[in-house]
């Protein structure tokens, strides 16, 4: 089988995390080589944005594309090895984000267009921004300045318009994490 992109989108506590570790295991069980990966990334540039909250959203905008088109090169090396690869985030999270945070998405848009790669499957885990922040507040890490409930409500807006742009396939997040895998791991073996 050829190597797939997979990537998982949603908004903060929506189980991305999760989900990609159990997608991982599933596709290494059925004899399938996987990687998980993540954005922001662990390099130079991702580390620079997670860890300040001191740029307006224009430059974390630049900053995310930045590590991005990094990780864009990361994903092809991989993807040439034999692996599919697993995103946690991709293009619809800064889509979504900055331009919750009031940044134009046409230039957003444009930005990434040289910069990405077209995954073969995204999938949008859904889920309402209360359930979110109550899973969210369960964490032992104190959480980071995207974690508001108001932003979450508008970039849960935002990737609803996305939905409908792109091919981003909606799955409830609210269901039991089993469910949500067996959703997405049909999904993935009927596309394959």
């Amino acid at each position: 089988m050829k190597p797939k992109f997979i990537v998982l989108e949603g908004i903060d506590g929506s189980g991305k995390s999760l989900v990609a570790k159990e997608l991982r295991d599933y596709l290494e069980l059925n004899g399938i080589k996987a990687r998980v990966t993540a954005e922001p990334t662990k390099g130079i540039i991702g580390e620079l944005v997670a860890k300040n909250d001191c740029f307006p959203p224009e430059v974390e905008a630049l900053l995310f594309t930045a590590d991005r088109a990094l990780h864009t090169i990361e994903i092809k090396s991989w993807m040439n090895e034999g692996y599919t690869v697993i995103s946690d985030r991709y293009v619809g999270s800064v889509l979504a984000y900055q331009s919750a945070a009031g940044v134009d998405i046409e230039w957003i848009k444009m930005m990434n267009s040289k910069v990405t790669i077209k995954p073969d499957f995204t999938f949008w885990l859904d889920i309402n921004p209360e359930i979110s922040f109550k899973r969210i507040s369960t964490r032992n890490d104190k959480g980071d300045r995207f974690e508001s409930f108001s932003y979450q409500k508008r970039v849960r807006e935002a990737y609803l318009k996305l939905v409908k742009e792109y091919d981003y396939i909606k799955i409830d997040a609210a269901r039991p994490l089993e469910e949500v895998i067996k959703k997405i791991t049909f999904i993935i073996s009927e596309g394959i």
